[in-house]
């Protein structure tokens, strides 16, 4: 039997994943059947067949975790040495608010640093294609909150939520951008800049190995994570194809988390928003409203 404690407990479930590409939902059934990922690891296949949605094939997959958690572990290591941090859902660093969520990321990739779980956090997130006074009104209530103490999380994208993570930094405030890639792969590309002074500032996070490009499911997963890490959730300036921005709409609402609108002349592409509880916002001088919601 090998000595499992050799090797971290992201070794651990990254094998596991890598492996036996076992998800979140899956991993919390076998975690309420064994209670310790060891015990996972370890598990026979006949017993691991015996539960539901792991047939013959999937069961010996994960049974046969155990035998790579060297290249792992190996992993882990390289990505340390190029300042990519691991944390997986089973340490202590690992952000106890995404544990709400019906699906949280079983690893965590990060550069920078990881929020605090007593982080004052608000999510300002929008449409790509947007007007010159939505990118400002972005950056202002971006930059309000993050003088009050209040980081602001987004996405990297074009528009608002680039905005919002330079409404921080003008604040000299701290922004955490979450990836529907990995750090290999930026994007939008021309945001790697950006992305660099976020590092400094707080942390690029991702759910995604390095070199995992983008596609629309990822970015529309990265939404759940962006929304679980915020404690509200404010919304600028939309367009009729801001689909990312509607389905973040709709975590909140599944979450129970206060997502307010920014807006200016009020139009049809609000109204689903107002349909998820939004709360308006007519200036970002309405922060108080915001800040109410973070005591």
């Amino acid at each position: 039997m090998r000595d499992l404690s050799l090797f971290s407990l992201a070794a651990r479930v990254l094998s596991l994943k890598m492996t036996g590409e076992v998800g979140p939902r899956t991993f919390a059934m076998l975690l309420a059947h064994f209670r310790t990922v060891d015990n996972i690891l370890l598990a026979e296949v006949e017993e691991l067949q015996e539960l539901p949605g792991i047939g013959p094939g999937r069961s010996k997959a994960i049974s046969a975790a155990d035998n790579n958690l060297d290249k792992a572990q190996a992993v882990l290591d390289y990505l340390e040495a190029s300042d990519t941090e691991v944390v997986s859902c089973l340490d202590e660093r690992y952000p106890r608010i995404l544990t709400e969520l019906n699906d949280p990321p079983l690893l965590l990739y990060y550069q920078g640093r990881l929020p605090a779980d007593d982080e004052k956090r608000v999510a300002v997130i929008g449409s790509q294609e947007v007007s010159a006074e939505g990118i400002a009104d972005a950056v202002d209530i971006a930059r309000r909150l993050a003088e009050r103490g209040v980081s602001i999380v987004g996405g990297l994208a074009r528009g608002i939520d680039t905005a919002g993570h330079m409404g921080a930094i003008k604040a000299d405030g701290a922004t955490y951008a979450v990836l529907p890639c990995g750090f290999n792969q930026i994007y939008p590309a021309e945001n790697q800049p950006l992305a660099n002074v976020i590092v400094k500032t707080g942390g690029l996070i991702s759910e995604h190995l390095p070199d995992t490009p983008v596609n629309s499911g990822r970015l529309l997963g990265r939404n759940r994570l962006i929304v679980g890490l915020s404690r509200a959730v404010v919304i600028g300036e939309v367009s009729a194809a801001s689909v990312g921005t509607l389905d973040a709409a709709q975590c909140c609402h599944e979450l129970g988390k206060l997502l307010f609108v920014l807006v200016g002349e009020r139009t049809s592409h609000y109204n689903k928003l107002f349909d998820y509880g939004a709360i308006p916002l007519t200036s970002p001088e309405d922060i108080e409203l915001v800040l109410k919601a973070l005591v």
